[in-house]
């Protein structure tokens, strides 16, 4: 009897923790997102300063920026090396390297789509059109976090929540 006791709380406990970690790192995805989108903020504010105001080409810039630190170094390193080494497009080159850290970042589509056409119109235009790209990309992106904020208020905790309540509701079943 106490062996079969002992059994069934282990089972239990494991279940309620392994379900409990579930809504935890779902909760988490969601902070994952905004923090992914500040970095992606943040590295087209450096890529407009190098463009724009250090006047350097698209490829320099994304040369100097890949050896800054940072979560957005090791894509634009990635970018300039796939555009130099394969002479594609640099669309193509940003999409490609974006497809290589896809599993890395927490994004949802909107925020993919949004960075894939940019690299095809930052590819294509002159300095004033990479500007205007770079700052509508940010001004998108700026609402894009505003969503995230809103969407992690609205259910990190529920994600908490059903983690702990479904790891309660599948022992009592068992049980």
């Amino acid at each position: 009897m106490s062996l079969l006791w002992f059994l069934k709380s282990a089972g239990s406990l494991l279940i309620m923790g392994s379900s409990t970690m579930a809504g935890f790192a779902f909760s988490r995805r969601l902070t994952e997102r905004i923090e992914n989108i500040r970095q992606i903020q943040a590295f087209l504010m450096e890529l407009e300063n190098e463009i724009v105001y250090i006047n350097r080409p698209l490829g320099q810039a994304l040369l100097a920026i890949s050896h800054k630190k940072g979560m957005m170094s090791s894509f634009a390193k990635r970018v300039f090396e796939i555009q130099n080494n394969t002479k594609l497009s640099t669309g193509k080159a940003w999409e490609k390297s974006l497809d290589e850290f896809r599993a890395q970042w927490v994004l949802h589509q909107e925020e993919w789509d949004l960075m894939i056409s940019m690299g095809y119109v930052l590819g294509k235009t002159n300095r004033a059109g990479q500007k205007s790209c770079i700052e509508l990309v940010r001004s998108k992106l700026g609402i894009q976090e505003k969503k995230a904020e809103n969407d992690r208020a609205q259910k990190e905790k529920l994600y908490k929540s059903l983690g702990v309540l479904g790891g309660i509701a599948t022992v009592l079943v068992l049980i």
